[in-house]
């Protein structure tokens, strides 16, 4: 899998693009890569791990606000 600055399939937009595991003739940028309506059916998604780590990040801020939550019960009660 090869990384180039090339026009999206997608949007049209010049960013950095990866070839579509689904439709191998598409360049798709993350943006379209998310957003796509077959992402669930797809098996390898060309932008998952940069996806994974926003994940990542929102759940270690979820548990976060949780621990806070519980320290102003306590505090409250």
């Amino acid at each position: 899998m090869s990384l180039f600055w090339e026009r999206c399939s997608i949007c049209g937009r010049h960013r950095l693009v990866k070839e579509c595991w689904l439709h191998p003739e598409r360049n798709v940028c993350p943006y379209c890569c998310i957003t796509c309506p077959e992402r669930n059916d797809c098996p390898n998604p060309v932008w998952l791990p940069q996806l994974r780590i926003r994940v990542t990040r929102r759940e270690a801020r979820k548990e976060a606000e949780k621990a806070l939550e519980e320290l102003l019960a306590k505090l409250s009660g």
